[in-house]
Order: structure tokens, then sequence, then C-alpha cells
């Protein structure tokens, strides 16, 4: 049963469905527009990479990671222990990019050194590459509080003034 409180979100949802598009493409065509300039214009690419990064690193932090400390993700001796690998198939069905495209792509982060492949020839995000990425995700992290904010304002702004 569906109760009052959420029905009250749907509606103030649905009222200001304009303004919550707007606040939300306010942050998601900036980041985009980022990170396709990042990677010179191949959201393909990007695309690849994030999802092996995600698969590589899910079983961390699915496995408690968030009470290991992270740098162990470093320790090349433990990584395969730590992560999950991946290959071309299984990066091609998750995300639905034909697998020729992905293994292309796949080949253009190996030689940018972003991957490599470990002893049993599986994909694997080369360490210390998220140090790249490291400004730009305290960026989007302070972005995406902000908008959940804005949006958290939104909502119960509207539902004050129906009190």
């Amino acid at each position: 049963m569906t109760s009052p409180k959420s029905l009250d979100k749907a509606a103030l949802m649905e009222r200001h469905a304009y303004q919550i598009s707007h606040l939300i493409a306010g942050f998601t065509v900036p980041l985009m527009r980022k990170l396709y300039h990042q990677f010179d214009g191949d959201m393909v690419q990007m695309i690849v990479l994030g999802e092996i990064s995600l698969h590589n690193v899910s079983q961390f932090f699915r496995k408690g990671g968030a009470d290991v400390p992270e740098k162990l993700l470093d320790d090349m001796a433990r990584r395969g222990k730590l992560m999950n690998s991946c290959n071309v198939l299984s990066i091609s069905e998750a995300t639905g990019i034909p697998r020729e495209t992905v293994r292309r792509k796949v080949d253009q982060l190996l030689k940018k050194g972003l991957l490599y492949r470990d002893e049993h020839k599986r994909l694997m995000v080369r360490s210390g590459v998220s140090a790249g990425f490291a400004k730009r995700n305290a960026e989007t992290t302070e972005e995406i509080l902000a908008l959940a904010a804005k949006l958290q304002s939104l909502l119960n702004t509207a539902n004050a003034d129906e009190d």
C-alpha cells in the first residue's frame, strides 16, 4: 500500500516536473560536457572505462570495503583478490554496446595505460587511475550535494506551502 506521504511527494514531483528537470539538467549537462572534453569527445570510451571500473571495485565495496582502507586497492599483490575482473563480453552485456566496439575501446584504453589485463587476461583498471579523477570527483560530489539540497528545498517548501 502506498503511504499518503509518498503520494504527496509524487504529486509534488509532478507539480514541479519542469523545475526538477531543469535542476537535474543543470547538473548533468555540464558534467557530460566536462567528460566529453576529458575523453576527447569519445563518450563510448568513457562509458567502457567507467563500467570496467565499477565492475572491478563492486566486490570490494559489497564485501565491507567501507570498513577497509581503500589504499588496499592500489596493492598489486592484493588487487586480484579484492576486485572483480571482467572481459569484453561482460562489459558489452552490461552496457549494451556492441562487443566489437567495446573491444576497440578497450584496446584504446590499454594503449593509454588506463587498463591492463591480469594473468588470466581479464580487464582491470590500472592502479592510480582514480587519482587522475580525484579533483573532478570532489567537485562532482559538491555539485551533487548542492543539487540534492535544491531538490529537497523545492519539495519541502512546496510541501510547507500546502500545510
